[in-house]
C-alpha cells in the first residue's frame, strides 16, 4: 500500500514538473517566434533599412555550428555566405516538417541562386540520426536540398527550436528577422523572399 503511494506521489510530482516544463518552454517559443503571416511584413522593412536596428537580433549572436553529411562542421554565418538565410528546423519523425518538405524544394529550386538554405535535422542520435535523415531524404526525392545535422543541438538551443518544424528567416545584413514554429504558408514565404532579394 506504501508502495503505491509513493509510486502515485512520484508519478504526480513528474507530472507537474513536465507541465512546468512544458508552460516555460512554450512562454519562451511563443515570446521570441513572430505570426507566420508577419514574416513578409518584417522582412519588406528590413529591406527598406540600410542596417540592422540597435535592438535587432542577430545572426551573429545566435550563430551555431551544424555539420554536413560527411561530418564537417560549418557555422551558420558560413552558410549564408552574405546571402539571406532560410534555416528549417526539421526531422524525419515530424508529420508537419515531412509535409511541407515539397513546398520547401520547390521555393529552394527558384531561389537557391539568391537565398542560402540550410536544413537542419535535429539529430539527438535517438529519435532522429543522420543515417536516418540522410536516407529519408534520399528516398523520397529530396537530396538535392542543403542538409546539415545538429548533432549537438547547438543550433537548435540557440533559436528555441524545439517545436518542429521551425523555420528562421535571416536578411543578407545578418539581422534575423523571424523564428516561427509550425508548417510554412509557401505563399507567405516566396513574398518574404522576394523583398530580400
Amino acid at each position: 500500500m506504501a508502495g503505491s503511494r509513493r509510486g502515485a506521489l512520484l508519478a504526480l510530482i513528474a507530472l507537474v514538473a513536465l507541465l512546468v516544463v512544458g508552460y516555460v518552454g512554450y512562454d519562451v517559443l511563443s515570446s521570441r517566434q513572430e505570426a507566420p503571416s508577419s514574416v513578409a511584413g518584417e522582412a519588406q522593412e528590413a529591406a527598406a533599412a540600410d542596417a540592422p536596428a540597435a535592438d535587432a537580433v542577430l545572426l551573429a549572436d545566435h550563430d551555431a555550428t551544424v555539420y554536413t553529411d560527411l561530418g564537417e562542421p560549418l557555422r551558420l554565418s558560413t552558410i549564408a555566405d552574405g546571402r539571406p538565410l532560410v534555416i528549417n528546423f526539421w526531422a524525419t519523425w515530424c508529420p508537419y516538417c515531412v509535409q511541407e518538405m515539397p513546398d520547401y524544394l520547390d521555393i529552394y529550386r527558384d531561389y537557391a541562386d539568391r537565398v542560402s538554405f540550410a536544413f537542419v535535422d535535429v539529430t539527438d542520435g535517438q529519435r532522429e540520426t543522420k543515417d536516418a535523415a540522410m536516407t529519408w531524404l534520399s528516398d523520397n526525392g529530396f537530396a538535392e536540398l542543403p542538409a546539415y545535422f545538429d548533432s549537438e543541438l547547438e543550433a537548435s538551443t540557440a533559436f528555441g527550436a524545439w517545436s518542429l518544424p521551425t523555420t528562421v528567416v535571416v536578411s543578407t545584413d545578418g539581422e534575423v528577422l523571424t523564428i516561427s514554429a509550425g508548417a510554412i504558408d509557401p505563399t507567405l514565404m516566396r513574398g518574404a523572399l522576394n523583398t530580400l532579394v
